[in-house]
């Protein structure tokens, strides 16, 4: 992962880079209007920050791009498995009614170029795919309550349904978030992801302690093998080593700032 040739405050993929249909990035907190806990490139809509610093943000991001901030569409999480796909009819609604309809979206695919797919984080795990056989991209937004409920597997079998994805023709970027040194949790959240199936008794995936009742899992470890599981190749995998929590310079991060966090934007496009 490395900074943008020319926007040294965003941070991109190389594997990405490789595709000359495909655009991307991940912001950093570097390079906005916001200030205090949100400074300076806060991109959460949903945030306690100043919605007019927020709309300077996204429009400094949209500049970098020579695009207008309605070309980004940024679902309202909640933390959910409910996907959207972007087509040609989603795009000719209304700004009023595509708002209602990304409430509780996690996780938006298209076909359509000229677009960029975009999910918020500040912690959680932000991932990126594209199908280069059927020009089509996924943006995913994995938190542990999503990660659990396989939101990657959905996003993923969608794709299969719609455009005919093979995950052997898919590359996927998983972007910065928080490390299992600083990601412990309540034996709640171990409990949920053995409910659906996870086996976390690997250590490289936790510590669980049950006599303790919590542990640290390693959210995008986690997913890593969820793409490995469901046909992806590891060498089509890039994993951004970064921690949001450990990394205040760079990054927002939701546990280390409690609620007054700021967020930052992955996305993804197809060049038209």
């Amino acid at each position: 992962m490395r900074s943008h040739a020319h926007h040294p405050n965003l941070l991109q993929f190389d594997l990405f880079l490789a595709e000359d249909k495909l655009e991307h990035f991940f912001t950093t907190r570097r390079g906005g209007v916001s200030n205090g806990s949100f400074s300076s490139f806060n991109m959460g809509n949903f945030s306690d920050d100043n919605p007019l610093m927020i709309r300077e943000n996204r429009e400094i991001l949209a500049r970098m791009f020579y695009l207008t901030p309605d070309q980004f569409i940024t679902p309202h999480q909640t933390h959910g498995t409910a996907l959207l796909t972007i087509d040609k009819a989603f795009l000719s609604l209304d700004k009023g009614e595509a708002v209602e309809q990304l409430y509780g979206v996690d996780a938006t695919l298209t076909r359509e170029k000229g677009v960029f797919l975009c999910v918020t984080t500040a912690d959680c795990v932000p991932i990126l795919l594209y199908d280069k056989h059927n020009e089509a991209i996924a943006a995913i937004h994995a938190g542990w309550r999503g990660s659990a409920g396989r939101i990657v597997e959905k996003s993923i079998l969608e794709m299969e349904q719609l455009f005919g994805t093979s995950p052997a023709d898919l590359i996927a970027a998983i972007g910065p978030a928080i490390s299992m040194a600083h990601y412990e949790v309540g034996w709640d959240v171990i409990e949920a992801f053995a409910h659906s199936g996870f086996d976390l008794s690997d250590p490289q995936l936790s510590t669980a302690d049950k006599a303790a009742s919590r542990g640290y899992i390693d959210l995008k470890e986690i997913n890593r093998r969820e793409l490995l599981r469901l046909g992806i190749t590891p060498e089509n995998i890039e994993k951004s080593e970064f921690c949001t929590y450990e990394r205040d310079d760079l990054f927002f991060s939701a546990r280390r700032q409690t609620i007054h966090s700021g967020r930052m934007l992955a996305g993804i496009m197809m060049l038209p």
